[in-house]
This record gives structure tokens, C-alpha cells and sequence, in this order.
């Protein structure tokens, strides 16, 4: 995997949300198993995901928010960390791990952004 640059915060709550394209990605890898999954096309949904963890995030960023999502932006900021995020030596399953946590993850704040917001992602 290349190291990717982190956008801001400021930089993640100016940018569009595309809620049918990170609802659609997040769908994807969670139909993914490992057994069939190429690491390339892993590597490829960690960095997609990681993206829209960060445009998620800077969205969800606020005072108003409740416990309940504070709490998640704590995990996916922990998360999102990049002494945790998989490199090229990282063995397949760790890789994969993390790209499903990170599904699991972006579809909570993505939720948690549509219901703030009152968007329908479908």
C-alpha cells in the first residue's frame, strides 16, 4: 500500500458526501470474502474506505452530536490510526480485517450522518 495523505478535518466537512457511492462500496466489501479476495483489490477498498472514514468523520464533527456517535468517531479515529492500518507486509487476513472494520465503521457514520442530515441513502 502507498501512504496516503490525511485530509483535515476542515478539508473532510467541506467535501460532498456521496452516500449512494459509500453505501454501495461499503456493501461491496461486505460481501467480499477472504478466501476469494485478491490482496490488490483489498488494498484498494482500504484506501476507498479510509477516504470515506475521513469525509464521514468531518461531517459528523459537532457539538450536537450525542454520546453514541462521539463514541463511534473515538473508535474510527483509533481505528483510522496509521500504526493500525495494514502495510504491504501485513498478512492477507489482517488486511481484510481491517477493510471490513472499516465497512462496519463507514456504515455507522454514514447512518449517523443521514439521520442528522435527513438523507435517504439508497
Amino acid at each position: 500500500m502507498t501512504e496516503e495523505r490525511v485530509m483535515s478535518e476542515a478539508e473532510a466537512a467541506s467535501l460532498p458526501i456521496d452516500a449512494k457511492t459509500i453505501s454501495a462500496t461499503v456493501d461491496l466489501v461486505l460481501g467480499m470474502s477472504l478466501g476469494t479476495s485478491k490482496r490488490e483489490d483489498i488494498d484498494v477498498r482500504v484506501g476507498q474506505l479510509t477516504g470515506f472514514l475521513n469525509l464521514l468523520k468531518g461531517q459528523c464533527l459537532g457539538e450536537d452530536e450525542d454520546q453514541d456517535v462521539l463514541r463511534l468517531l473515538g473508535m474510527v479515529d483509533r481505528h483510522l490510526a496509521l500504526s493500525n492500518r495494514p502495510t504491504r507486509r501485513s498478512q492477507a487476513h489482517e488486511a481484510f480485517n481491517y477493510m471490513h472494520d472499516a465497512a462496519v465503521f463507514a456504515s455507522a457514520l454514514l447512518s449517523a450522518y443521514t439521520k442528522k442530515n435527513g438523507i435517504v441513502a439508497s
